[in-house]
């Protein structure tokens, strides 16, 4: 056994948070499954383009992947919401992408950081075992994966220029956990004070500000925060919603497995179409256009006037929290956890991307003539904005920094936290 099949795994600490597989197929139908050559491989040995009718795999680009039925279901996925590969030879003849779901491993010093997945449903309702129970059976499956290029590692710059040291990056996220956990602020004021002290942070001068004095200065500022949430923060601007707006629709896009065979013509068009529906949020005129993963139709008007939940409350706050300790704890906010970013900004786009999940919850809600949010709809709502975080490589664009940069400015993305809070 070769030493990177010896190291651990670490799995963020999440309290209260369980999974385990309901097979309720949502995975096996909104996912492209990705394959090893060695996997693919046995699969054509199995013989499964005879017994299935279709090709089980298709290319694309140099890799393979897991062909799909026109419905968008994997096709071996049966009528019990099974897999046949499962079914037929055992767990351990199915693709390594499809039993690590809903966790990820990604290659850091001196092991492996597994990330949690809440585009599961059953990671979202939190049903099944505790996750740290997890952790030796994650290492057996990281022992298929190489570990031999360079690790991606969990240091990153805390802003422009100031790279962070281990224990820096160790101080900033054990203060925002421990923020998040203060139940006697309540959820709202937490989200809206996590916004603006990393405002505060993005535009602070931090070059001398290093080690223990960068704890005492966190240390100051979290103490103001009961005080300054006092402040309820003013309305969004139209500006502000218009763009709020637009990456909610960014995070709904996610690329189906025709789109990435589609070739060179298939992705302009694409983009095309990405652009003009992309205005449309802007202006926010009439009907909003289909988003992917969601059922039925509302204009945005209608999308507008649904409320923060009522019933249902605290276990949509328990959701959000459990998400945010999940990447912040799971270490995908910054650096080669969320595309090189810097800690800092990292952390504004975490608190964003909540203000976008209610907008897209809102939709949900909109779409079945509610006028509440339901713990249904902000759940599917944050597993879409999960799904798309760390995969969607728009979100680490320079127009996305450039975005994330003007709505902290001004109270932005506390004023469209405080519009658009899940509850």
């Amino acid at each position: 056994m070769s030493a990177s099949q010896l190291l651990p795994v670490f799995v963020p600490v999440v309290p209260h948070q369980k999974w385990s597989c309901h097979s309720c197929g949502n995975c096996c139908r909104t996912l492209v499954g990705h394959l090893f050559e060695k996997e693919r491989e046995r699969i054509d040995r199995q013989g499964w383009a005879k017994k299935l009718g279709v090709a089980p795999c298709v290319r694309v680009g140099r890799g393979w992947v897991l062909n799909k039925r026109p419905d968008g279901a994997c096709v071996f996925l049966d009528e019990n919401n099974r897999c046949k590969i499962h079914a037929k030879y055992g767990e351990d003849s199915k693709p390594l992408a499809c039993r690590v779901f809903p966790f990820s491993l990604r290659a850091v010093r001196g092991g492996w950081q597994a990330s949690l997945r809440f585009d599961c449903p059953s990671m979202a309702s939190s049903k099944g075992r505790p996750i740290s129970q997890y952790r030796v059976w994650l290492g057996d499956l990281a022992k298929q994966l190489d570990h031999s290029g360079p690790p991606g590692d969990d240091v990153a710059n805390l802003q422009r220029g100031v790279r962070a040291t281990v224990d820096e990056i160790d101080i900033v996220i054990s203060g925002f956990v421990r923020w998040l956990k203060n139940d006697d602020v309540p959820t709202v004021d937490r989200l809206i004070g996590s916004a603006r002290i990393t405002a505060e942070l993005v535009g602070a001068t931090l070059q001398k500000v290093r080690g223990r004095r960068l704890g005492e200065l966190l240390d100051v500022l979290f103490k103001a925060l009961p005080g300054e949430c006092k402040t309820l923060p003013a309305p969004p601007g139209a500006k502000q919603r218009g763009m709020l707006r637009q990456l909610a629709f960014a995070h709904a896009e996610h690329v189906s497995l025709a789109e990435m065979r589609s070739g060179p013509y298939g992705r302009l068009r694409k983009r095309w179409r990405q652009l003009r529906m992309a205005r449309r949020f802007r202006t926010a005129s009439g009907a909003v256009p289909p988003l992917r993963g969601f059922e039925g139709d509302a204009t945005f008007e209608a999308v507008e006037c649904v409320k923060p939940a009522t019933d249902g409350g605290p276990a949509i706050e328990d959701l959000l929290c459990r998400y945010l300790y999940a990447r912040l704890n799971g270490r995908s906010v910054f650096g080669k956890g969320y595309y090189d970013w810097p800690v800092f900004s990292g952390l504004a786009a975490l608190w964003l991307s909540v203000a976008a999940a209610g907008w897209l919850a809102r939709y949900a809600a909109a779409t079945d003539g509610r006028a509440t949010l339901s713990f249904d709809e902000v759940a599917h709502a944050i597993g879409v904005v999960d799904r798309a975080a760390t995969r969607l490589p728009s979100l680490g664009s320079m127009a996305e920094r450039t975005r994330v940069a003007y709505l902290l400015r001004n109270d932005g993305i506390a004023r469209l936290i405080g519009d658009y809070r899940p509850a």
